[in-house]
């Protein structure tokens, strides 16, 4: 006899719950309703679903009220609130966005509000603190944007496959778990951030999308930069630079990206001899100018 068993999809994630004022709200409320496989995530960065892993294509629901300035919490866990947050293989950067209601989150109308990337002196990932915090995102309403209804998106890029492009192969590319919660901002605020399509903020070429997790090199934050209130947006994020010390500035060399636990591929390292090589090189080339 055959018999049909569901088994939930292991290691993934979705927007189970929303804290305001320190309150955890019941589960579900305030939240756009997900696809119906709610934690399989989206692989495919140019489609509609990018906003909110939504299978309706009208992003609404009831609306919980949140005054600017002050800071709510989302929950994300892997198959309801009381699951573990995400598999700790799923490691990359955890992002959130904003964009007013009534658009239904198209065209040119989403602007970052919070980023935790890669911090390569303690090796931790922002998915690492929001495992660690139990799949809480805490997230500042910015205090002077203008009031009304919002949409809230909170974002998980895992790239434990990223180090292969999308559509290589059957599981390559970076995963994204976006789901949004749905507040009405009050408040007296007027400004207008400058804002970004979704899709569009990301492409599978991306530094910050097809990355190696084990790879020797430093990461990018995918996406626009992230708006603070009274500030102008910063200007466009580039890869740091690795520079070598010359004969007459001597300048810091980058800390390598170090790597995964032992049972990960090992991080690979440049010979001595060739950098000692290289850097002899520029020194000669520095003195002859």
């Amino acid at each position: 006899m055959l018999v049909n068993v569901v088994v939930p999809v292991l290691g993934h994630t979705y927007m189970t719950n929303l804290s305001i004022d320190g309150t955890k709200l019941a589960e579900n409320k305030c939240i756009v309703k997900p696809w119906s496989n709610e934690n399989f995530p989206e692989v495919d960065a140019t489609k509609d679903t990018m906003r909110c892993r939504s299978a309706s294509t009208t992003l609404n629901g009831e609306f919980c009220t949140v005054a600017a300035g002050s800071t709510i919490s989302v929950h994300m866990h892997e198959s309801g609130p009381d699951d573990r947050p995400i598999s700790e293989s799923h490691r990359g950067p955890v992002l959130a966005y904003m964009a007013l209601a009534d658009t239904n989150g198209e065209g040119e109308v989403w602007f970052k509000i919070f980023e935790d990337g890669y911090d390569s002196s303690s090796n931790v990932w922002g998915v690492d603190t929001f495992i660690k915090n139990n799949g809480k995102i805490d997230l500042v309403i910015p205090a002077d944007i203008a009031p009304g209804n919002y949409l809230v998106r909170s974002e998980i890029i895992a790239l434990h496959e990223g180090n292969r492009v999308y559509g290589a192969d059957k599981d390559s590319g970076a995963q994204f778990y976006p789901s949004c919660a749905l507040i009405t901002v009050t408040g007296t605020g007027t400004a207008t951030p400058k804002m970004y399509a979704i899709p569009g903020i990301y492409d599978k070429n991306d530094p910050g999308v097809l990355y190696d997790l084990w790879d020797d090199k430093p990461y990018v934050i995918p996406g626009p930069p992230v708006y603070v209130a009274g500030k102008a947006p910063a200007a466009a994020k580039v890869p740091p630079v690795q520079s070598q010390p010359t004969s007459s500035v001597q300048e810091p060399t980058p800390t390598p990206t170090p790597g995964l636990p032992k049972s990960k591929p090992c991080v690979r390292k440049r010979s001595n001899g060739r950098r000692n090589k290289v850097h002899a090189r520029r020194i000669k080339a520095h003195q002859e100018m």
